[in-house]
């Protein structure tokens, strides 16, 4: 027997996602996915040495009808990637492509653990349309201060749940212990008050001002106008900083970044 789920609800829920586009495959049948961002970055690099681990929640909803008993979801983890040849003449045209080993896929128990899966699968609980999954990072590998570690895990069909399409079923982890470029760290406003990106002027920011500069940071303090006089502050203090180190010949100014070119901030 299964509980009619509110149709409504099943439309607000898949609007808080961002991808109604994935509406054009729902046929009626009960679906899972991933829910909110397709792609999470977690670096250790923003805090002390005595943090070896935390846990990532990632959120998984049905789609479809609530049922009156448990059921299982399957999942997998993907370690190929496409690698996309571009044109030389034309950067936005694909010439060829070619399904590869991932250089540097996460390793189940080394770098990550998933705290509340059995094996490849999870189960949704009686009455519940939704599951957050538990996946603990682990920091105890030196080499994730020079090579990010990615994980990505995919849903897979069963006897339960149909997936509503690939993106949705997609979810992407980056682990990492060194600094990397936030996803929100593009576009007008980040080239209009920060610039490019590179670790080396992150860092900076970071120990200029003590805040991540990460995703969340970005979101509230460059791509918002509420926090506008807080922003000035941090990029004011920034510049004086950034000042005040080229001033001094001790430091072989200009300030460079790890590729050898000139910090600058707009």
């Amino acid at each position: 027997m299964k509980i009619k789920y509110v149709l409504s609800a099943v439309a607000f829920l898949i609007g808080l996602t961002g991808c109604t586009a994935d509406l054009m495959n729902y046929n009626g049948a009960d679906m899972v996915r991933f829910s909110g961002d397709p792609e999470t970055v977690f670096s250790f690099a923003y805090y002390t040495d005595q943090k070896t681990e935390d846990v990532i929640d990632v959120n998984v909803m049905t789609v479809g009808e609530v049922a009156d008993h448990p059921r299982t979801v399957r999942f997998e983890q993907v370690t190929k990637e496409w690698k996309y040849n571009y044109d030389p003449q034309d950067p936005n045209r694909i010439v060829d492509s070619t399904y590869i080993d991932m250089p540097y896929p996460a390793e189940e128990g080394k770098h990550f653990h998933i705290e509340n899966a059995t094996g490849n699968a999870f189960t949704i609980p009686a009455g519940e349309h939704s599951y957050r999954l538990k996946i603990m990072v682990k920091r105890s590998d030196n080499d994730l201060k020079k090579h990010a570690r990615t994980l990505h895990l995919k849903l897979i069909p069963n006897e339960h749940f149909g997936i509503l399409s690939d993106v949705a079923a997609l979810k992407k982890i980056t682990i990492s212990d060194k600094l990397e470029k936030p996803r929100q760290w593009k576009g007008y406003y980040c080239d209009l008050y920060i610039g490019n990106w590179s670790e080396t002027k992150h860092r900076f920011m970071i120990n200029v001002t003590g805040q991540k500069w990460d995703d969340d940071f970005i979101k509230v303090y460059i791509k918002s106008f509420d926090e506008a006089p807080l922003r000035n502050f941090y990029l004011m203090k920034i510049k004086k900083a950034l000042e005040a180190y080229n001033a001094d010949p001790s430091n072989n100014p200009p300030m460079k970044d790890e590729n050898g070119k000139e910090i600058v901030f707009p």
